[in-house]
């Protein structure tokens, strides 16, 4: 059934309320999530990961049944409406994106699966439910990947950076290793990315391309660098336009120069065509004249 055919239900309830029981759990539009309860500390993080992880997406062939979402709610318990998370970043893949995003939330038993990766960014009110009970929970849920970032090294978190895999309905942890550089890495088979803490910053490496993804601020640096060079280019094009304009006036220049020099050669040519008249005339009545002297001869005055 599509959202066409469906009336959904609005509940006009604050960001983060209780949904009420009467509530139906096949129609009802999610309310917003609460701000972030350590904004300053996770929303950074957060926003440049969603926006990698969505450039990077949507270079995939199945990116039109791919949702990537985050600070929005994910609903698990279909009895119990108020038994929610709000993963600070998930993904599904193989969903109908279009039956999702009008409610608001993500649905498990409308979407008809759960989601295959959730990340959650560290905070110091949230360190515990991260490590301890979403980790319990997404487990039931399904989460076929569940990863924790921590951008202190591990105050908040067991480790700065983390994974699990859901093996058997139970999470494994997935190994990480520490680089000579100090930088730690786990491979996400969902997302065939390597997850790296970094000098408390979250990089993904593509093994397939071997290069990182490019962040906000490595977009903005891109950004920047082609602004530079455009606006080089347009100086250079300017100073391209000012000698051109100067070529075309000596051409132009040049070129009454030679209208001038075909006039002078064309006058000289008729003068010469005249002349040559004149002459041909002159050597003619020479001719004749030569002609009558030896008609008349010597004897001819008697």
């Amino acid at each position: 059934m599509t959202t066409e055919t469906i009336k959904l239900q609005e509940l006009h309830l604050p960001r983060g309320g209780r949904i009420p029981d009467w509530a139906d759990p096949d129609t009802f539009i999610s309310p917003d999530t609460p701000p972030f309860p350590d904004a300053m500390h996770q929303e950074p993080s957060i926003s440049d990961t969603m926006t990698t992880l969505r450039r990077h997406l949507r270079g995939r062939p199945d990116w039109e049944t791919t949702l990537i979402s985050g600070n929005s709610f994910l609903y698990y318990d279909r009895d119990n409406l108020n038994n929610r998370y709000s993963p600070d970043c998930y993904v599904a893949f193989n969903v109908d994106i279009d039956t999702i995003w009008p409610r608001n939330g993500y649905m498990v038993w409308s979407a008809g699966k759960p989601p295959d990766f959730a990340l959650e960014i560290a905070s110091k009110s949230t360190g515990h439910r991260d490590t301890v009970l979403k980790r319990r929970d997404y487990a039931r849920i399904g989460i076929r990947e569940y990863w924790r970032f921590d951008a202190t090294g591990g105050d908040y978190h067991d480790a700065p950076l983390g994974g699990d895999q859901l093996v058997n309905g139970e999470y494994q942890p997935l190994p990480t290793q520490t680089e000579p550089d100090g930088s730690i890495w786990g491979y996400s088979e969902v997302m065939d990315l390597w997850l790296v803490w970094d000098s408390g910053y979250l990089l993904f490496w593509d093994p397939s391309a071997r290069e990182f993804l490019r962040n906000i601020d490595a977009a903005d640096d891109d950004r920047q660098a082609a602004e530079d060079a455009l606006t080089g280019t347009q100086e250079e094009l300017a100073g391209t336009q000012e000698v051109l304009a100067g070529t075309q006036e000596a051409l132009a220049g040049t070129q009454e120069a030679l209208a001038g020099t075909q006039q002078r050669l064309e006058a000289s040519r008729s003068a010469k065509e005249r002349a040559l008249a004149e002459l041909e005339a002159a050597q003619e009545t020479v001719r004749r004249l030569r002609e009558q002297l030896d008609e008349s001869g010597p004897d001819s005055g008697g």
